[in-house]
């Protein structure tokens, strides 16, 4: 038995894509080949006789990945492994390398094959991420910075501003805005009346915006007022609104904030 080869790569879609082409390119047969993403998993252990490859991002790899997907699986396929690979699934790497693996040897047909468990990964990490983004377009708050900008912090599990972005800069297209991922670093910026663009953050700009002075606006102050009087208190049901608005979306929320 051959040992397995596990390709590390960094978290994202140009990682994952990298890892894939040279994992293609050792042509060592796919079934001893194992991808990983460094460091999304702390419990995880180095494995007894395995070969471990580490591969940094290659924007040219990547592309060539990106367009074998669209053109001999299909757009859908490129679509289900980039949303994939935002995921906070430890094992979203693995499942797109063999998921593509069956990709390119069945073609378009693959995301119809519902038995198998890497498809089946592929569109569980689909949900999950669909799941967040869709919370989010609720749950996002905005503060206003003495600076007229409006502000929107939050901690999702999977890496979703890109996809959560376009749906606030179709409401909000006469604002100054920034949503800020306050774990991975990276924000969208969207400036009145024009395009939006993603950036990522150095530390110094994250340690600010974590400690911004904002206002405690009268929209803010409304706000709360009307959170706490459509409360009836005979009512309350803590569990309940725990189901509803899980704890870990609350941190940012203005209605949770004393």
């Amino acid at each position: 038995m051959k040992p397995v080869k596990i390709v590390q790569c960094v978290d994202s879609v140009e990682g994952i894509f990298t890892a894939v082409y040279d994992a293609w390119a050792m042509k060592y047969g796919h079934e001893f080949i194992k991808l990983e993403v460094i460091g999304m998993d702390e419990s995880l252990n180095y494995e007894l006789f395995s070969e471990y490859v580490l591969v940094e991002p290659d924007s040219l790899k990547a592309e060539k990945v990106a367009k074998s997907i669209r053109s001999k699986i299909s757009e859908q396929a490129y679509e289900l492994v980039v949303k994939a690979a935002l995921s906070s699934d430890v094992r979203k790497a693995d499942a797109i390398y063999h998921f593509l693996v069956r990709g390119f040897l069945m073609g378009k047909k693959v995301v119809d094959n519902l038995s198998d468990p890497y498809v089946q990964q592929i569109f569980e990490m689909n949900r999950f991420v669909g799941n967040e983004t869709h919370f989010f377009k609720g749950f996002l708050r905005f503060v206003e910075l003495k600076n007229g900008i409006l502000l929107g912090k939050m901690e999702p599990k999977s890496n979703i501003v890109e996809l959560l972005t376009p749906h606030f800069a179709d409401r909000f297209a006469a604002e100054n805005f920034m949503i800020v991922d306050m774990k991975r670093g990276v924000a969208s910026i969207h400036q009145r009346n024009q395009e939006w663009f993603m950036t990522a953050l150095e530390e110094e700009q994250m340690e600010a915006l974590a400690a911004y002075d904002t206002e405690e606006t009268e929209y803010s102050v409304l706000w709360k007022a009307f959170f706490k009087s459509v409360a009836i208190k005979e009512r309350e049901n803590y569990n309940l609104q725990r189901n509803q608005v899980r704890l870990r979306y609350r941190k940012h929320m203005t209605e949770f904030q004393e």
